[in-house]
């Protein structure tokens, strides 16, 4: 799945304000690094670095619960069936 793709997508077709905009690139980024964040702790094995593992993966769940409960309070929202309708159009 191309994520800079559908986010191109949302923001062409959808009028969002740049602050929407920038909220939700950061969402999504958020949401990128929590799993790379779970990824690098299930391949971890030494000590020090499970520490590390979890410290990071509580880092980048925490930022990823901020900027969603930032979307929610701004009121931003996603029809994610008009997403779905314009990535079959495209066949990602």
């Amino acid at each position: 799945m191309n994520r800079k793709k559908i986010i191109e997508i949302l923001f062409s077709n959808l009028k969002y304000t740049e602050e929407q905009k920038d909220i939700i690139t950061q969402l999504e980024e958020a949401k990128l690094q929590w799993e790379i964040a779970k990824k690098c702790f299930a391949m971890v094995d030494d000590p020090k670095l499970v520490d590390y593992a979890i410290y990071r993966e509580d880092q980048c769940k925490a930022k990823y619960i901020y900027f969603l409960l930032e979307a929610k309070r701004k009121n931003v929202t996603i029809d994610a069936s008009y997403m779905i309708e314009e990535l079959d159009a495209i066949n990602i």
